[in-house]
């Protein structure tokens, strides 16, 4: 019994401490990201299979979700002042949770880490590294070390930053495109 306690306390000792760190709850994306958000709707982007190939190549990877979860987010006067994507992006082992708000204009207003769970470079959430993403459009490369800087010691996050940017910006492009 003992040494069963003393090996299990060694391999909890031994094993990365990977605690989820959540820096925004989906209820409070809209008000951080737009502050003049009035009222949100939970919608869902649904693609076709032509749309998730074509997303794939712009991206670079492959694309096997169709469907994705947004907040359409209005103003007082019901007008809407863009979308948020919701989207999990691989980081080195782990997945990061980002919110990733788009103008009704194409413009990349804010990127958030909701849920961070990697054992480091959770710098990515600081505002100044965000602050580079801030303007972008789809049709911006956003190429690390180019467009955006790295966080040292945080590249693969930074990567996954990244990602989760330049998706959600092709996201709102074909979610723009599909409106009468």
């Amino acid at each position: 019994m003992r040494v069963t306690c003393v090996l299990a306390l060694v391999a909890a000792l031994a094993a990365p401490a990977l605690a989820e760190r959540v820096y925004l709850k989906e209820a409070d994306a809209p008000k951080a990201m737009f502050p003049s958000a009035a009222s949100v709707e939970h919608k869902t982007l649904e693609l076709s299979d032509e749309q998730v190939a074509a997303l794939g190549k712009d991206l670079g990877r492959k694309i096997s979700a169709a469907r994705y979860p947004y907040l359409e987010v209005h103003d007082d006067r019901g007008a809407v002042l863009g979308v948020i994507f919701l989207l999990d992006v691989i980081g080195q082992a782990q997945p990061i949770t980002f919110a990733v708000a788009v103008g009704s204009d194409g413009t990349l207003r804010d990127i958030q880490v909701m849920v961070y769970r990697e054992s480091h470079g959770e710098e990515i959430a600081d505002k100044r590294f965000r602050r580079q993403f801030v303007g972008k459009r789809a049709s911006d490369a956003l190429v690390l070390g180019k467009d955006i800087d790295a966080i040292s010691g945080a590249t693969i996050s930074s990567r996954s930053a990244i990602f989760a940017a330049r998706k959600a910006l092709r996201l709102a492009e074909l979610l723009r495109s599909t409106k009468p």
